[in-house]
């Protein structure tokens, strides 16, 4: 009881400190910050960025304890050189401070980690930047549609991915074809822009036909068998964006695993004997390594969520070389990450 103790107050000393500094160090050194303007031809610069974004829009911001210099131009003439103060988040403080963090509260602090620019800005036609703590009624109204930051070459996303529908075509070994739905799954991916409009992407996924759309317990009848099915992918598809869809094709392996489950033979209807036990039917399991392609089709929501669907195609047996077909499609969810 003492040693679990000890490992308890000590948890309570390590996890905040994780929670609350290395987090602040490396999941958010950057946030999106909304500029609105009503004045046509109006664009800021951010530090020494050489290319201007046009207003309204949603820029990324670096945390930091410096001011931000900002220079504001109109019809590409600066009509505004100025800069914003950083203030320290009062989220950092109060934290830090209820879990007793104060090494973390000193890393945030001293990084810049723990400072923020503020969140919206209005320009007005002289170029002048007013912070705002909550988005005005017109800011709300014009902004669903502009803000969407746009990509840029050199962006690298991480991705993560929540597969809500399935959708499975498999022709496991000496079975007839079977064809499987479910819900849930798991995707993690990377994601390079070699251009503006283009991307690469290196996505894994595990996807499953759980029954129900619900995480929940499932009291199975082990006297009756049932068959389900899961697949692993792993893709590399070449993406191209127009305005709000994404679009992609590429290659992708697939290990396609079909299962029937072992049960309980049911009992007859008049036990002669007392000891008579259930029967146990062994079940089975049929898996292929398949390869084939991967299509996918998005929607842009926010400057990280999408809706879409991925089409996987496969052709070619890698277990047992010879051409058969098999495919899944998901209903994906997908966020991404921005570094």
């Amino acid at each position: 009881m003492k040693l679990n103790m000890k490992y308890e107050r000590l948890l309570y000393i390590i996890v905040p400190f994780i929670l609350n500094s290395c987090m602040t160090i490396t999941t958010y050194k950057n946030y999106d910050a909304t500029f609105y303007t009503d004045v046509s031809n109006m664009s800021v610069q951010i530090k020494n960025d050489t290319v201007s974004t046009p207003l309204p829009a949603k820029i990324s911001l670096e945390r930091s304890n410096k001011k931000l210099n900002v220079k504001v131009l109109q019809n590409d003439s600066v009509v505004n050189n100025t800069q914003i103060n950083p203030k320290l988040s009062t989220g950092v403080i109060v934290g830090n401070l209820y879990s007793w963090n104060i090494p973390g509260m000193i890393i945030d602090i001293t990084t810049g980690r723990g400072y923020s620019y503020g969140q919206y800005f209005i320009v007005d036609s002289f170029g002048k930047i007013t912070s705002l703590k909550r988005p005005t009624e017109d800011m709300s109204k014009n902004l669903h549609i502009a803000t969407i930051k746009p990509h840029e070459k050199g962006d690298f996303n991480i991705q993560l991915s929540i597969p809500g529908i399935n959708l499975f075509h498999l022709s496991p070994k000496n079975e007839t074809t079977r064809n499987l739905g479910g819900f849930f799954g798991l995707g993690i991916g990377a994601e390079y822009f070699y251009k503006k409009n283009k991307s690469l992407q290196l996505r894994g996924d595990m996807i499953i036909d759980y029954p129900v759309p619900v995480p929940m317990g499932i009291d199975w009848d082990e006297s009756e068998p049932r068959e389900s099915c899961d697949a692993y992918n792993i893709n590399l598809t070449d993406n191209f964006y127009i305005k709000r869809f994404q679009l992609g094709y590429g290659l992708n392996y697939a290990k396609n695993t079909w299962f029937y489950s072992g049960y309980y033979k049911n009992l007859p209807e008049i036990i002669i004997d007392e000891n008579y036990k259930q029967e146990w039917i062994e079940g089975k399991t049929k898996t292929n390594m398949m390869l084939g392609l991967a299509l996918n089709s998005y929607y842009r929501f926010t400057s990280h969520f999408y809706m879409g669907v991925i089409y996987r195609p496969s052709f070619f047996e890698l277990s047992n070389p010879k051409f058969k077909y098999e495919h899944s499609i998901s209903f994906d969810f997908l966020w991404k990450i921005h570094l």
